[in-house]
């Protein structure tokens, strides 16, 4: 099957906000329609906000029949100098998802590569991502690490 893989922006806002709304559907199918149609709105708002100060970059990947199937995006963002002089450019891989048909079939790894190549590209320092137990083994095979020192997260809310 061959894959086309692209880098999109605000102009395709809403088709980013319907494959967020549809990953979110896949991780929580319990999720009700109402609170979906609200996180919908405030998607809009959030890809919006940063696809216009380019703290975020859209993926999409279109089968031989155009349909897409699979997506991701990076949130960047910037650390402090650590090593030296240079702030470290950071891209935050969001929204990695593969429409259930398409799964298993190597496309969420070529995604991956693409979106990794693009960071380079863009001389993002480091990819990060928080893994769901269904992509924890490809992201292995993509070449992510568990780091050695745990990241540790409080809910505030």
């Amino acid at each position: 099957m061959e894959l086309e893989l692209m880098k999109v922006g605000i102009e395709h806002l809403e088709i980013l906000v319907d494959l967020r709304i549809e990953f979110i559907k896949d991780i929580h199918p319990e999720i009700d329609l109402q609170i979906l149609e609200k996180i919908q709105k405030a998607t809009l708002t959030y890809f919006n906000d940063l696809l216009n100060n380019n703290s975020y970059i859209g993926f999409i990947g279109k089968n031989n029949n155009g349909e897409i199937i699979c997506t991701s995006g990076l949130l960047i963002y910037y650390l402090p100098p650590l090593d030296n002089e240079n702030y470290r450019k950071v891209g935050h891989v969001l929204n990695f998802y593969t429409k259930p048909a398409y799964r298993k079939k190597g496309i969420g790894l070529k995604l991956m590569n693409y979106i990794k190549d693009t960071a380079a590209d863009e001389k993002i320092n480091k990819l990060v991502l928080n893994s769901t137990k269904m992509g924890f083994s490809m992201y292995k095979k993509a070449g992510f690490i568990e780091p050695k020192d745990k990241a540790m997260v409080i809910d505030l809310f």
